[in-house]
């Protein structure tokens, strides 16, 4: 593994990712819906329609308790943006202890106000801000995507850290090896084909790599879950994985 810890040590992450493209987003997207800041807020981080967000945000909810999410557990939500998973955990009536985390302060502002009961801060390292075994779940839907391999394995190593003996780590990614998530691809072709600038990174998965991160950072086995499984809640469309800190 020298080759992969000489690349972590040299490697700038920074170059993969642009706070000011989400930036942007959220200004274009308030722009458009000058009359609607919900949904605004609502288009800037990928749902389309506020029933969308609404019923993406309770799928989220079903995913976690379909993982061990209970009462009173302290959880860390990776990417949190306005409160998509926050507002459905309020809604559920679900009491904990809940921290969220965005690389953009208007994002985290807006989940502060959507959720007074909530704790929800802007971070930009790649870690998690939260003392040693402190956190029973954790958390983050399509932020791997966006982020390069490298930086992947940095947050799941310090994810490790910060859960609790017996915690659980659930996140959700896209891979080739999925037929649904070549529209991905085949739309960065087509921009590319036409000169067209990429924006955001979207990186794809193999189960394989995480298989061998979890292994080697002590995590359990992988538990996987295709992106199309309606069998224990409504199917996610992005693959799903879970693995527990042994305790």
């Amino acid at each position: 593994m020298y080759l992969f810890d000489n690349l972590l040590n040299r490697i700038g992450f920074n170059e993969y990712r642009s706070f000011r493209a989400y930036d942007r987003h959220l200004d274009s997207r308030l722009r458009a819906n000058p009359g609607d800041r919900d949904l605004a807020f609502a288009q800037a981080i990928g749902s389309q329609t506020l029933e969308g967000f609404v019923s993406q945000g309770d799928g989220h909810v079903a995913v976690l308790k379909h993982h061990g999410l209970a009462e009173g557990m302290a959880i860390f939500d990776l990417g949190c943006g306005c409160g998509r998973t926050a507002q459905a955990l309020q809604r559920s009536g679900w009491q904990g202890s809940y921290t969220g985390v965005d690389v953009i302060e208007r994002f985290v502002a807006e989940l502060r106000t959507k959720c007074p009961g909530y704790q929800a801060f802007r971070h930009r390292s790649s870690s998690v801000p939260m003392p040693d075994e402190s956190l029973d779940m954790l958390f983050h839907w399509s932020v791997f995507t966006h982020l390069a391999p490298e930086e992947c394995y940095l947050y799941m190593q310090d994810m490790f850290r910060a859960l609790k003996p017996g915690g659980k780590l659930v996140f959700s990614f896209i891979e080739l090896t999925d037929s649904e998530h070549w529209t991905i691809f085949d739309n960065r072709l087509s921009r590319i084909t036409r000169r067209r600038k990429l924006g955001l990174l979207d990186t794809f998965l193999h189960r394989d790599w995480i298989r061998i991160w979890a292994k080697r950072i002590g995590f359990s086995e992988p538990a996987f879950t295709d992106g199309r499984d309606g069998t224990n809640h409504a199917p996610f469309w992005q693959s799903l994985v879970a693995m527990t800190k042994p305790s």
